[in-house]
C-alpha cells in the first residue's frame, strides 16, 4: 500500500484530466454525453498506455494501446444482446488477452485493457451502442491524446528523460529512508537503468548526452557509496542513517529540480549533507562520506549549469527495430509456461465470469467480469495484492464520489461540479496507476459513478450492486488462483541461479576489460526479477 512517491505522475495526471474535462463538457453541451464517454475513455486508454520513453516509442505504445482498445470495444458492441456469441468470444478473447503477456509488459496491459473495454461495451450500459460508433470515438479520443501529449512533450526539450532521471533519484531518495537492507534494493539501479535506455533511445549525444549521462552516473555513484556505508554501519549506526537521510533528502530536490517549473532549494541540503561529513566520526566513515557528497555536489552542479536541451540540444534518434513477433509467442506456448497458464487461467476466470454477467438480469453485472480482467495476475501473490488493493481502492471510490455528489447538489452546480470531478478522478487514474493501484481505483470509481450521475441515472441505487460485484469477482479470481497457483519459490530459485551468472558474466566482462554497460544491465535486471520474485514467494 505504500506510494511510490517516484512514480506519481503529476504532470501526465494533469494533462489527461484536461483533455477528459475538455471531451466530457463538450458532448454534454452538445447534447452528446454518450459520445463524449467514448472519446474520454479512449483519451484515458491512451494515457495509460503512454510510457516516459522518446516520441517514436511513446507513439508506438499508444497507438497499440488505442488500436486494441478500439477492437476491445467493437467487439463487445457487437456481440452484446446475443448471449451465446457473447459467451463463446468471452473465453476467446480472455484467452488471447491473457496471452498477449508473450510480447512484455506492454503486451500485457494492451491485453488488460482491451479484456475490459470488451466487458464494458458488452454490457450495454456505457456507450452509444452503436459498435461502429463506439469504437471510432475510442480511436478519436486516443488519438486526440497522442496529440495533445506529443506536442506537450517536444522532443528537443528532452521532458521525457528529464522525467526518467528525476524518478531515478526520487527513487534513491525513497530508499534511504527505508529501513535495514530495503535500502539495498535493485530499484534504484533499474530506475537509472531505465534512465540510460531513454537518454539512449533518444539519441542524446556531444553535450546533451554528457549531461544526462553524467547526472545518471553520479547517481549510480551516489548509490554505491551507500551501499558502502551500509556495509559500515556498526561502526556509528545512527551517523550512517544520518548521512544515508541526508543525501536522500538532496537527492529528491536534485529530481525535482529537474521537471518542476518552480526552482528548488539544493543548497540547504547540500550544505547539510557537507556538514554531516564533516562531523563523520571516524575515517573510514569520513572517507565513504565523501565518496557520497563529491558525486551529489556534481550532479547539483549539472542541475544549475545551462542545459543542453531546446535549441542546444544535441540529438539523433537511433530507428527502433521491431523484433518478430511470432517467434516470441511460439516461445511461451509450451506446457508449463508461466504465459500459457495464465491464458488459460483468465480464459477460465473472465469466461465464466462473463456468463454470469450475461444471463442475469441484475444492474450493472458487467462489473463482474471488468474486475476480473483489472486484478487477475500471472502469479498468486500479484493476484491476492491486486484483489486487495481492488476492492479497498472501490470502497474508498464510492465514499468519494458520495462527497462529489453531495458538493454537486449543495452548490447548485451539479454540471460543473460532475465534469471537474472527472477531470479529478482522470488526474488520480493516470497520476498513480503506477504509484499506488488503490488510488488508481479511486479514480476509476469515482469516473464512472460521476458519468452515470451526469447522465442523469441515479449511481447511489446500484452502489451495493457494485460494491457486490466487486468482492465477488476478488474472491472468484482468489479460488481460481489457489485451485492451480502459479507459485512463486521455483520461479525464485531459478531467478537467483540468473543473478548468479549474469554476475559472473558481469565479472568475467571487468576481468577482459571489455564495455561492462550491457553485462551491468542484466545484472540489474535480473536482481530486480529475483528481488520481486522471493518477495511474491514470502507473500505467499
Amino acid at each position: 500500500m505504500r506510494v511510490q512517491r517516484a512514480h506519481v505522475d503529476v504532470i501526465g495526471g494533469i494533462r489527461t484530466g484536461m483533455v477528459l474535462i475538455v471531451l466530457i463538457a463538450v458532448g454534454y453541451q452538445v447534447g452528446l454525453l454518450s459520445e463524449g464517454l467514448s472519446l474520454g475513455i479512449g483519451a484515458l486508454f491512451a494515457a495509460i498506455s503512454d510510457t516516459a520513453d522518446s516520441p517514436g516509442r511513446r507513439l508506438r505504445s499508444m497507438a497499440w494501446g488505442v488500436l486494441w482498445s478500439s477492437v476491445g470495444t467493437l467487439i463487445g458492441g457487437l456481440v452484446s444482446g446475443m448471449d451465446v456469441l457473447h459467451i463463446l468470444v468471452g473465453f476467446i478473447i480472455a484467452l488471447a488477452c491473457g496471452y498477449a503477456g508473450a510480447l512484455g509488459a506492454r503486451g500485457a496491459l494492451i491485453g488488460t485493457l482491451t479484456l475490459v473495454l470488451f466487458a464494458v461495451f458488452g454490457g450495454n450500459i456505457i456507450g452509444t451502442g452503436i459498435a461502429f460508433l463506439d469504437a471510432s470515438l475510442v480511436v478519436v479520443g486516443g488519438t486526440a491524446y497522442m496529440l495533445v501529449a506529443l506536442a506537450a512533450t517536444p522532443l528537443k526539450r528532452l521532458i521525457m528523460a528529464r522525467i526518467s532521471v528525476a524518478r531515478a533519484y526520487r527513487a534513491y531518495g525513497e530508499a534511504t529512508h527505508r529501513t535495514g537492507l530495503e535500502m539495498t534494493a535493485p530499484t534504484v539501479a533499474v530506475e537509472a537503468m531505465a534512465a540510460r535506455t531513454v537518454s539512449d533511445h533518444m539519441g542524446a549525444r556531444g553535450a546533451t548526452g554528457e549531461w544526462l549521462n553524467g547526472l545518471i552516473s553520479d547517481l549510480e555513484r551516489t548509490r554505491l557509496a551507500l551501499l558502502a556505508l551500509l556495509a559500515l554501519e556498526g561502526d556509528d549506526e545512527a551517523y550512517a542513517l544520518q548521512l544515508a537521510h541526508a543525501s536522500g533528502r538532496l537527492a529528491r530536490s536534485i529530481g525535482d529540480s529537474l521537471v518542476s517549473p518552480i526552482a528548488r532549494d539544493v543548497d540547504t541540503p547540500l550544505a547539510a549533507l557537507e556538514a554531516l561529513r564533516d562531523q563523520a566520526p571516524n575515517e573510514r566513515l569520513r572517507i565513504l562520506a565523501h565518496d557520497m557528497v563529491g558525486p551529489l555536489r556534481d550532479a547539483v552542479g549539472r542541475a544549475r549549469r545551462p542545459w543542453p536541451i531546446g535549441p542546444r540540444a544535441d540529438l539523433a534518434p537511433p530507428p527502433i527495430v521491431n523484433p518478430p513477433i511470432v517467434p516470441r509467442l511460439r516461445e511461451h506456448w509450451r506446457a508449463g509456461d508461466p504465459v500459457r497458464e495464465h491464458a488459460m487461467r483468465l480464459c477460465l476466470a473472465f469466461g465464466l465470469a462473463n456468463v454470469v454477467a450475461v444471463l442475469t438480469e441484475l444492474p450493472h453485472a458487467y462489473w463482474f467480469p471488468m474486475t476480473v480482467a483489472w486484478v487477475t495476475k500471472p502469479d498468486l501473490s500479484g493476484t491476492v495484492t491486486r484483489v486487495f488493493m481492488r476492492v479497498s481502492g472501490t470502497l474508498l471510490g464510492i465514499i468519494v464520489t458520495a462527497l462529489f455528489i453531495v458538493l454537486a447538489r449543495g452548490t447548485g452546480l451539479e454540471v460543473i461540479v460532475s465534469i471537474l470531478a472527472i477531470g479529478v478522478a482522470t488526474y488520480l487514474v493516470i497520476g498513480y496507476i503506477w504509484a499506488n493501484y488503490p488510488v488508481a481505483v479511486v479514480g476509476i470509481t469515482t469516473f464512472v459513478l460521476i458519468f452515470e450521475l451526469l447522465d442523469g441515472s441515479n449511481p447511489e441505487d446500484d452502489v451495493i450492486a457494485r460494491v457486490g460485484f466487486t468482492v465477488l469477482a476478488g474472491v472468484w479470481v482468489l479460488l481460481f488462483s489457489i485451485t492451480r497457483p502459479r507459485r512463486s519459490s521455483l520461479t525464485a530459485l531459478d531467478a537467483l541461479d540468473r543473478t548468479a551468472s549474469a554476475i559472473r558474466a558481469y565479472a568475467e566482462t571487468v576481468r577482459a576489460g571489455q564495455d561492462a554497460a550491457e553485462a551491468r544491465a542484466r545484472v540489474n535486471r535480473e536482481r530486480l526479477a529475483a528481488l520481486t520474485a522471493v518477495s511474491a514467494a514470502t507473500t505467499e
